[in-house]
């Protein structure tokens, strides 16, 4: 085999483990909604993706580390471009709507990127410590939103977790409701969820 060869064969290679590794992925999606983090298994995710568990674990070491390499593989794409988004206004509660804003558009672009997340903060113990703890990072940013909007004196004063939870949780469930019936929120929708977030915690 010449040098051309075996350069042309590595390729192929190549984009051969980076097939089987997309299909797992894609398999994992797909059964998180169909079984839940809990019902998945290392056999079932093989099966679907048509590899062999074995080809799993050459990526991952267990189902908790494939969960969480996933999740971490998840958090950067549906968090790009949130602190830019955010930052391009500098009032604080002008902020928390473009991050609810950037929220539901990620959403509806990559729904089941969203449902994975969602079913991770139902059942993290599913997750390694890895994934978690990359997770929980990438919400410090949020985390510091929330103080300022608290600090500026506008909103009630209650924690920023709380304050996270009612306002971008219930847009969460209200999303998963339009993706398991197979609809879009409607740009009037999106508008009334961000504003009935904000009227939640407004003094």
């Amino acid at each position: 085999m010449t040098n051309e060869q075996s350069f042309i064969y590595n390729e192929d290679m190549r984009k051969i483990d980076e097939n089987k590794k997309d299909a797992i992925t894609q398999a994992v999606f797909q059964l998180t909604q169909e079984v839940g983090l809990v019902g998945l298994s290392i056999a079932k995710v093989a099966k679907l993706a048509a590899v062999s568990p074995a080809t799993i674990y050459i990526y991952y070491k267990d189902k908790a580390d494939m969960l969480s390499q996933i999740l971490i593989q998840v958090k950067d794409t549906f968090d790009d471009g949130m602190e830019e988004t955010i930052l391009s206004v500098s009032e604080p509660l002008e902020q928390v709507k473009k991050f609810l804003n950037h929220v539901i558009r990620q959403s509806m672009k990559y729904p089941q990127l969203a449902y994975f997340m969602h079913a991770t903060m139902e059942s993290p113990n599913e997750i390694a410590p890895e994934g978690i703890a990359y997770s929980q990072k990438r919400t410090e940013p949020i985390i510091e939103l929330y103080n300022r909007l608290i600090a500026s004196g506008k909103v009630k004063n209650i924690s920023p977790d709380l304050m996270i939870g009612w306002t971008a949780v219930p847009i969460a469930d209200q999303l998963q409701l339009h993706f398991r019936n197979g609809t879009l929120p409607n740009e009037a929708e999106i508008q009334q969820m961000i504003e009935l977030s904000i009227d939640a915690i407004k003094k």
